[in-house]
């Protein structure tokens, strides 16, 4: 697989995960959040004068940056790697990146907010 095609593969990886990062923030919260092309973040939980609040929503986009850029790093890893994988093996590595090390992060950012002990 070239280089130009792993680059594609990569960007549409990286667009399917940026555009639905928000969807992802409230299906491991419950917080609100709704897709972009949706409510976004309007009825997120950060908008309630009491929490809990939404450990990715509470710090902005910074919080968003700190869970999603190793998975985007991760992704590349599997896009990008050298090996002898064809691009639906890239694909679904890359994809199934994006649950697993987004997940662990929004649970270890939970865990240390205290988000679900309320």
């Amino acid at each position: 697989m070239g280089k130009p095609l792993k680059f594609g593969l990569y960007l549409a990886v990286f667009a399917f995960t940026a555009m639905t990062a928000i969807n992802f923030c409230g299906t491991i919260f419950h917080c609100g959040c709704q897709s972009m092309w949706s409510a976004g973040s309007e009825h997120c939980n950060i908008k309630h004068h009491a929490g809990p609040h939404c450990p990715w929503c509470t710090h902005g986009g910074i919080g968003f940056v700190v869970s999603m850029v190793p998975v985007f790093v991760a992704q590349a890893w599997a896009v990008f790697r050298t090996a002898d994988w064809g691009w639906k093996t890239r694909l679904i590595l890359a994809l199934g990146a994006y649950p697993i090390v987004g997940g662990i992060l929004g649970g270890i950012v939970g865990w240390l907010q205290g988000y679900w002990n309320h």
